[in-house]
């Protein structure tokens, strides 16, 4: 059997949260389940099937809910039973709101190289007017303190921000705000994919694009460097590199998605009843089984004017979750157009830099 890379998302913690974010799009996923966190003989059972399938490597990335909420001793039995199960490259990510990050925390974040997530959308006003606590109190002093605590032990961790139609009109401020702050590494994510009035409009979708981009060529230029995943992942793909991020990919399948209780789905934007392709007690639930590949077959129809497009190398049709018409068209094709047609210079010239041409 050949080896094949395995990566996997993990909800110890299930749907479970100390917050509750005004566009969290899991709190209603989850919602009438046994939301628990997931015992250490599940846990096992996993890293057990992981080692039948004898990966050659692995990625084990920690979501929720909040997965923290699982507590420190879960991450560390979980970490001890992978490093004794298995003899190949491992590593591990975590995303987090960071309300129960502590030194003790972090510092095992830091001993085992985790990459954290940390969700912070701005500055106060920005970050607080969705993110709050069980209890409705803002974040985001208890956030900032959280990225102090990661900083002093030398945990790696990027910004996970998630932009709204309002938030566009504030993501000067915002990138601002991480510049001075000294926040370098930021994942963008646009509050899209249900086609409500909470989601953004294809225009606000291709003013974020536009925005960012000019925002982050700005830096560039003047010699900063600032990762933003998306931009990092379309300049990757003009060098020909793979995108990272599984919505620019063009096609779904890169990961499985374990639930605290041991059942499987294909995505984490997947996990309901109608998607579920096994759990951790079927004899090799990390195999491509036929429901699981339906899933991934039905990602890769695409319209004729979407596969004849000249942007298709970049935009690769969008994410799944945006698609619509049967899968074929995305409702922000025009976004990604306008885009890549105000971008598509500068982007390139840029590459052209980055070759030492």
């Amino acid at each position: 059997m050949e080896m094949r890379p395995l990566t996997l998302l993990v909800k110890p913690a299930a749907g479970m949260c100390n917050m509750n974010c005004a566009y969290c799009f899991y709190r209603c996923a989850s919602s009438g389940r046994e939301n628990r966190v997931m015992t250490y003989e599940t846990a096992d059972l996993l890293i057990r099937r992981i080692s039948e399938c004898r990966p050659s490597s692995l990625t084990v990335m920690f979501q929720g809910g909040e997965p923290t909420l699982a507590g420190l001793e879960f991450f560390r039995y979980f970490v001890s039973r992978v490093r004794k199960s298995l003899r190949v490259p491992v590593s591990y990510a975590l995303q987090t709101n960071g309300l129960l990050i502590d030194d003790g925390f972090a510092a095992f974040l830091s001993e085992n190289n985790f990459l954290t997530g940390l969700s912070l959308d701005g500055d106060r006003e920005t970050n607080d007017r969705n993110r709050v606590d069980n209890s409705g109190r803002g974040v985001f002093d208890r956030v900032m303190a959280s990225a102090d605590i990661l900083r002093r032990h030398n945990a790696d961790f990027n910004i996970l921000s998630v932009v709204d139609e309002k938030g566009v009109d504030e993501i000067d401020r915002s990138f601002a705000f991480f510049r001075q702050n000294g926040f370098r590494y930021i994942q963008f994510i646009p509050r899209i994919g249900s086609g409500s009035d909470s989601s953004l409009s294809a225009y606000g979708y291709e003013r974020f694009l536009k925005k960012t981009f000019d925002l982050w060529y700005e830096a560039y230029t003047a010699g900063e460097y600032i990762s933003v995943r998306h931009i990092d992942n379309y300049m990757g793909i003009l060098l020909g590199q793979p995108p990272e991020a599984c919505s620019m990919c063009g096609v779904c399948g890169n990961y499985f998605t374990v639930e605290a209780n041991g059942d499987i789905y294909p995505c984490d934007f997947y996990c309901d009843s109608s998607y579920k392709v096994g759990t951790l007690y079927d004899d090799k639930p990390f195999e491509i089984n036929e429901k699981h590949k339906a899933f991934i077959d039905e990602s890769l129809i695409i319209h004729k004017h979407c596969s004849e497009c000249v942007y298709h190398y970049l935009c690769r049709g969008g994410c799944r979750r945006d698609r619509i018409n049967g899968f074929t068209e995305n409702r922000y094709c025009a976004a990604y157009t306008a885009f890549f047609e105000y971008a598509g210079g500068r982007m390139h010239s840029t590459v052209r830099r980055i070759q030492g041409e």
